[in-house]
């Protein structure tokens, strides 16, 4: 990992720490920064973690594009919002998927931990034992105290390892990460937490339907059949349907939808809306009826393409 510790009043510096853990974060206004902030952080590919205090009166975005971030700010005068709720900062919180906005004033203190949005399905599927699972959050406060203890237990081996220890090593900064990673998705609620609480099966998906999903992420962006999937998987269609839904909850048509509605998602967050069209990545990604794409977008993802495309 990468370490860094600074010290400065420059508010473009301020934003370029920032961005080492959350990419998306961006000043909208800033008077002077007095006292100086303080930074010290490590990060790598799909992580960033960081501690900081300063003072000043700022207006920061928060955008998390394809991460999930938990943070904790504190201070006596902080105005946070998200999906257009207030949220309380000096409780660890959690942002995925749209932006968190902040306004504060006086001297601050926060922390902030970032992974990628793979990483997070791929440990969630790990500890849950679902193959198929997606994080989706449910909210963005801790379960429980019990859980908001853990994590901040958590959280302080993390910063002494991470940020104060001589002898940290890669090893150990990787298991470190793993922690965090895991305390974080029990901690905050989602898709994940409720399949724990519904003591889903942890089962492996057998090998014809990891064929399957391999097949249809491999070729998304082009048309796809049921009788391809299927000769991938090695199965008859009648048995890829059997085989697919039985081990995911759904057909293999469905998982395509899936698979190509997240990536439509994925161009929108990335594109220009003065040059790109929600009709044009639609189209990209096989969606032809553009009505039709825009209810399954909304219930998918809880608000309309273009509103994607603007944010």
């Amino acid at each position: 990992m990468e370490h860094t510790y600074v010290e400065t009043r420059d508010t473009a510096t301020v934003e370029e720490m920032w961005q080492t853990v959350v990419p998306g974060a961006r000043i909208s206004r800033a008077d002077q920064i007095q006292p100086a902030f303080v930074f010290h952080g490590a990060a790598e590919p799909g992580f960033g973690f960081c501690d900081w205090t300063m003072g000043s009166t700022m207006l920061i975005e928060s955008d998390p594009g394809d991460q999930m971030i938990v943070g904790r700010i504190v201070g006596p005068r902080i105005r946070a919002t998200y999906r257009r709720e207030h949220i309380d900062t000096a409780v660890p919180f959690v942002v995925v998927d749209r932006p968190l906005e902040i306004a504060f004033s006086g001297r601050v203190a926060g922390t902030a931990v970032s992974f990628t949005r793979s990483d997070v399905d791929e440990a969630a599927r790990r500890l849950s034992g679902d193959d198929a699972l997606r994080v989706r959050p449910a909210g963005h406060a801790p379960i429980s105290e019990q859980r908001l203890r853990y994590w901040t237990r958590t959280w302080e081996y993390g910063r002494d390892v991470l940020l104060r220890s001589p002898e940290r090593t890669p090893l150990v900064e990787q298991q470190v990460r793993s922690l965090l990673l895991e305390a974080s998705l029990l901690t905050f609620p989602s898709s994940f937490t409720e399949a724990l609480a519904a003591g889903r099966s942890a089962r492996p998906l057998p090998a014809p339907v990891r064929r399957a999903k391999a097949y249809i992420e491999a070729h998304a962006t082009g048309p796809i059949a049921l009788a391809d999937i299927a000769h991938a998987a090695r199965l008859s269609p009648r048995g890829l349907q059997y085989a697919f839904r039985t081990a995911t909850g759904r057909t293999p048509m469905q998982y395509v939808r899936r698979v190509r509605l997240d990536a439509a998602r994925a161009d929108l967050r990335t594109a220009d809306p003065s040059v790109d069209t929600v009709a044009a990545i639609a189209a990209r990604w096989g969606f032809s009826n553009l009505g039709r794409f825009a209810a399954m977008y909304r219930a998918e993802f809880g608000e309309t393409p273009s509103t994607t495309l603007r944010s």
